[in-house]
């Protein structure tokens, strides 16, 4: 029977990858209704194969071609399933393989599967998939966070739990974290969720020049109604989802230095195992890909499980 939730592991059998495998063991190994693919995507050959010159005529260069496609698929096919094997806690039943042939860039090859197999989300080691040691910035992973529409999970460190940070705003985009979560840890009796809403004092175009005091007092009074109405429809979400309300813990916090500082600071003092962000607040410019607290969170929490929500 096809399980409810499934992931596509980007696997490419190197530390990064082995260490998100360990973070879905670790994390839903005990879920019966948790599925996870790994996907790997064979490289093509080199076109020169098919190039003139070399004594060899067109046919014979078109079977090399076909000879290098093929082990490089069965290359792939074996790293697939050492993979697979790797998983010691989901049930084998529960762990498929996926390997295809690249055809364009490693990232968009991802996404395209991710988005026609209808997987809840993209698992991934921190530093992507190339073999070439390079910041993080200029990795596949950032292609992935930046351009896939299903939810992103970008896997680093070693120690993983069942406590899961979610910050929030206040308008969709936040929502939709919400919803995401809910959905995904729905009856999941061993997992501690707290929702995080930061309240940033300097916002605004024009200047603050009162005390914090009372730009903080503004603050509630203006959004008092919204929080009331936002943490509302949260806990119906999740007890839609069988999730009880009584087990999602709800902080608010006000920071002087900004969403980002108050969630690192959170992440890292509570011990989360698993941050969960949105791509962008409502205030992010819809020309930015990836909003400032996201592109912060997901280059600064490098021991933790990073969930960027689009």
């Amino acid at each position: 029977m096809e399980p409810r939730h499934k992931v596509l592991l980007a696997y490419d059998g190197t530390t990064p990858s082995r260490q998100a495998v360990a973070y879905l063991d670790r994390v839903f190994g005990h879920r019966e209704d948790f599925g996870v693919t790994v996907c790997v995507i064979a490289r093509r050959p080199p076109s020169y194969l098919l190039q003139s010159g070399g004594g060899k005529s067109f046919l014979e260069k078109e079977d090399l071609l076909d000879k290098a496609i093929s082990e490089s698929l069965a290359q792939a096919r074996e790293v697939a399933e050492r993979g697979r094997a790797l998983f010691s806690v989901l049930p084998r039943e529960a762990v498929e393989t996926k390997v295809s042939l690249q055809s364009g860039d490693l990232a968009y090859e991802i996404i395209r599967e991710a988005e026609s197999g209808y997987y809840d989300a993209i698992v991934v080691g921190r530093r992507g998939l190339s073999r070439v040691t390079q910041g993080f910035m200029g990795s596949v992973s950032y292609k992935l966070a930046q351009h896939a529409r299903v939810p992103v999970w970008m896997v680093a460190g070693k120690e993983w739990n069942h406590r899961v940070l979610v910050a929030v705003d206040l308008g969709e985009p936040g929502f939709r974290v919400v919803d995401h979560v809910a959905y995904t840890f729905a009856l999941d009796p061993r997992v501690e969720i707290t929702l995080l809403h930061v309240v940033y004092p300097w916002v605004g175009a024009e200047p603050r020049t009162q005390t914090l005091k009372r730009v903080a007092r503004e603050l509630e009074v203006s959004e008092e109604e919204e929080t009331r109405g936002f943490f509302e429809r949260a806990r119906k979400r999740f007890e839609e989802e069988g999730f009880p309300s009584e087990r999602v813990r709800v902080k608010i916090v006000r920071s002087i230095f900004g969403p980002a500082s108050a969630i690192l600071r959170e992440a890292r003092r509570e011990g989360y195992g698993t941050v969960v962000v949105g791509r962008r607040g409502r205030g992010g410019f819809k020309g930015l890909l990836l909003g400032s607290v996201s592109t912060k969170i997901i280059s600064t929490l490098k021991d933790r499980a990073v969930w960027l929500v689009s």
